[in-house]
């Protein structure tokens, strides 16, 4: 353990009152703004220290909506980039002073210890190796099904993929397992993620890698201790690598999407091409029609604020009807409830922005936004902290099971993969939780009384 680890709090205070300093004597940041930027490092610097104690799920839920929530539109707000469709429509201190405080006590939920299971001990994580080690078997079992179900995705049924989808996670999964284990599997786990990477290219949909990236940045940093220094030097790279990815995307998908017969091996040259020619030319990341396109990505206010100035003038508030749905059509299986909603999006962007998406495009109000175009302002505030709460329940309910079975731990991920998405509105946020836990539990059940091994 390093001196930034044995000293967290004195090292968070400290950073904490520079910034506000700082921001106070050299920026033009509101009060609201200011607020906003110093939670938001306050997360940031939890999420350091939460490398190498487990997989702190909440923590990454809490980053990303903060990041995508508060310091988006802060950039929109204070750096002139303010896009005509895409920026913000409302006062900054009308929206500010909704999301700063809804978004603290959602992580504030996210963050209580229900169940009396508070974080993950250093004894579970000694044992990990062990367990890990132990259930080899099941997670080559893990990694076949996973690709298996890759590989079948794109010839099932609809009434199917979302199942397959779930578990082609499990190759992640079983290379977690491996990775963690004594004889330590690297190169299953590169093989792994490099299919990942023809996956992401022939979708061009990149979501995927990077949230799967991340924990496996935890997992590494299960098994390898990484000091504070080298963290931030991590943070950088990782930093700089999205801009890359960014500044690429777009112009790769727009080629991909119009050109279906490109070959894996073409679309990956065409990639990569891409890639080494921002490496060449990395000034370019920063031109502004790159800066422009890169706040508007990072920006999901925009959506919030559009909700804010719909709601209720030009439509009522919901009062808890898109909720008291997300809940029942996520919970109850359609032959019960026929007319049950679907996720997606699309009806809740048209009801509460009065924006009609075009066919293919993927847009969503977000959580907080649904909370506020339910319940207004003070209600939605409160909402957050109860669907916070809800979400920390799951969380501590699998730590407290981790205690009897160790690799409950790796499962995280495929628990919470839609629920650090800061851009998906309740229903498909429920919708996936509720799914990938009966996926698991058919997972877990089958192993143990049909294929009689070990998770």
């Amino acid at each position: 353990m390093d001196e930034f680890q044995q000293n967290k709090v004195a090292y968070q205070v400290g950073i904490l009152t520079s910034l506000v300093i700082l921001l106070l004597a050299f920026t033009s940041l509101s009060l609201w703004a200011i607020a906003g930027a110093v939670f938001f490092c306050y997360v940031f610097i939890n999420l350091l220290f939460g490398f190498g104690e487990g997989i702190p799920v909440n923590l990454v839920i809490s980053f990303i909506a903060s990041l995508q929530w508060i310091i988006g539109p802060i950039l929109s707000y204070y750096t002139g980039i303010n896009h005509p469709f895409y920026g913000m429509n409302i006062p900054e201190e009308t929206y500010f002073s909704y999301i700063i405080p809804g978004t603290i006590l959602y992580y504030i939920g996210l963050s209580l210890p229900v169940l009396h299971a508070q974080n993950v001990s250093l004894t579970q994580l000694g044992k990990i190796e062990e367990a890990t080690t132990a259930r080899k078997q099941g997670a080559y079992y893990l990694l076949g099904i996973g690709f298996a179900a890759s590989l079948l995705s794109a010839f099932a049924p609809p009434a199917l993929y979302f199942f397959l989808y779930l578990l082609s996670h499990l190759k992640y999964l079983g290379a977690f397992y491996l990775y963690l284990s004594k004889d330590s599997s690297k190169i299953v786990l590169y093989f792994v993620f490099g299919f990942l990477l023809l996956e992401v290219l022939a979708s061009a949909i990149f979501h995927d890698l990077i949230l799967w990236g991340l924990f496996f940045a935890f997992v590494y940093s299960i098994k390898i201790y990484i000091s504070m220094p080298k963290k931030l030097a991590y943070v950088v790279a990782g930093f700089f690598m999205l801009l890359v990815l960014q500044s690429v995307k777009y112009q790769y998908r727009n080629i991909a999407w119009s050109n279906a017969s490109l070959s894996s091996f073409a679309r990956t040259e065409l990639f990569t091409s891409m890639v080494l020619s921002s490496f060449i030319s990395p000034g370019e990341l920063f031109e502004a029609k790159k800066n422009e396109l890169t706040i508007t990505r990072l920006n999901q206010g925009w959506i919030i604020a559009r909700v804010m100035n719909y709601v209720p003038y030009r439509q009522p508030y919901a009062n808890g009807e898109t909720i008291e749905n997300a809940f029942v059509a996520s919970l109850l299986p359609r032959f019960i409830v026929e007319s049950k909603a679907t996720a997606g999006g699309r009806e809740n962007m048209f009801r509460f922005t009065g924006i009609e998406l075009q066919y293919g495009t993927s847009m969503n109000i977000s959580i907080i936004g649904e909370a506020y175009a339910n319940y207004g302002r003070s209600g939605g505030m409160v909402f957050m902290f109860f669907i916070g709460l809800v979400f920390s329940f799951i969380l501590r309910f699998i730590l407290l099971k981790s205690r009897e079975n160790t690799t409950l731990l790796l499962w995280i991920p495929f628990l919470f993969l839609q629920v650090i998405k800061a851009e998906t509105d309740l229903i498909t946020t429920l919708n996936y939780v509720v799914k990938a836990s009966i996926a698991m539990f058919i997972v877990f059940w089958s192993f143990k009384n049909i294929l009689k091994v070990e998770i």
